[in-house]
């Protein structure tokens, strides 16, 4: 009975260190794969977003962001600071995530993706910003949007048609959806080569995607 019970004990270690050694092998060769805390894998679309940085960089960081977010506004200092310190070493994507209690959340990316289609995504991710206090509680912030365009010396009347037509609506919804498959309930959240980065402070950013480059 007793060498029965080891041989058991034996077989179940081993097929243990199998599944184990399977799990390593394809998270080691699967570049898209998201390992979680909890050991489930997800799929990241790293070919969606507005991005800075080389797609070869050892380190990317996802962001899923809301532009009437004031958490998302003060982790802005720390991304900026994550991307300017980390040079070719770090590729940072922008992903948009309005909140439904954002009223003005979905418009802003809109704008976003209205100015980046003429070149300007980042100018007018920043001045979204920057202004956040002045058009999120704006029953309609089409026409500060427009005073925005033109500071960018974008062309005012494409922006219009673009916001008034919902153009990108399906565009954003697609990124609320991949958040939503991968967890995302809050702004900001961050991925650091596809693994969720649980920050207690933005600043720790910086630690997560040097744990990163380190591996």
């Amino acid at each position: 009975m007793k060498t029965e019970t080891k041989v058991l004990s034996g077989f179940l270690i081993a097929i243990a260190a199998l599944l184990l050694g399977g799990v390593f092998f394809l998270s080691k060769n699967n570049p898209n794969a998201q390992v979680t805390s909890d050991g489930t894998v997800y799929q990241i679309d790293y070919s969606k977003g507005y991005k800075i940085g080389s797609d070869s960089a050892k380190v990317k960081v996802v962001e899923f962001s809301d532009f009437e977010c004031p958490a998302c506004k003060a982790a802005e200092p720390a991304i900026k600071n994550v991307i300017s310190s980390n040079g070719d070493n770090v590729q940072f994507i922008y992903r948009h995530f309005p909140l439904p209690q954002h009223l003005n959340g979905k418009i802003a990316a809109a704008f976003a993706e209205a100015a980046g289609e003429q070149g300007k995504f980042w100018e007018a991710h920043d001045k979204l910003f920057e202004t956040q206090n002045e058009w999120s509680n704006l029953s309609d912030p089409t026409d500060f949007y427009l005073i925005i365009a033109k500071e960018l010396n974008l062309d005012e009347e494409k922006i219009k048609k673009v916001l008034s037509a919902n153009q990108y609506s399906e565009k954003i919804q697609a990124d609320i959806n991949e958040g939503n498959s991968l967890g995302v309930n809050s702004t900001p959240t961050f991925y650091v080569n596809g693994k969720k980065a649980t920050l207690t402070s933005f600043s720790d950013l910086q630690t997560a995607v040097e744990a990163a480059l380190s591996l």
